[in-house]
């Protein structure tokens, strides 16, 4: 009886850990994949990257040297940009949204979030790279969003030419 007990408890043990067991390596191996992908292609670049960003939707690159930055579409990894920062004046975070209407109603609401890249010298844009937007079912929470965006904000204005 102690054995077969034994036995049915590691069954339902494998049974419950197995499956999550196999989305962490499953998952895990996907972003290798992705982490591969974005280095081969900065090395075709020339690039060296020494900031990454691997999310849902988001795969993000820079290289502070050659102050390049890498932006892949997470949906098609075939499709790429590189911006070379030497080009781009301003970097700004962009925000919109609506008033609250439960709990803060002096909180914003937000429904996008963007990083804008402006050219030298005009207000023209480079490039956006969407963070967050309420219509994408991509898109995580969007105070982590912003968090992330204010923190590439901060990267990419650290290597924009003075």
């Amino acid at each position: 009886m102690e054995n077969s007990s034994a036995i049915m408890g590691i069954a339902l043990l494998a049974l419950f850990v197995g499956p999550i067991i196999y989305m962490i390596v499953r998952h895990s191996s996907k972003e290798k994949i992705v982490k591969k992908r974005l280095h081969s292609l900065a090395t075709e670049n020339n690039m060296k990257l020494d900031q990454i960003e691997i999310t849902n939707s988001l795969l993000l690159g820079l290289d502070s040297n050659a102050k390049k930055f890498l932006i892949i579409d997470p949906s098609d990894h075939t499709k790429y940009e590189v911006i070379d920062l030497k080009n781009v004046g301003q970097s700004v975070v962009a925000k919109s949204g609506h008033q609250q209407k439960i709990g803060n109603k002096n909180k914003l609401a937000l429904t996008h979030i963007g990083l804008e890249l402006l050219k030298n010298n005009s207000k023209e844009k480079v490039k956006e790279v969407i963070f967050y937007d309420e219509d994408d079912n991509d898109s995580l929470d969007a105070d982590a969003q912003l968090f992330m965006a204010n923190k590439w904000d901060k990267l990419i204005k650290s290597n924009l030419s003075a």
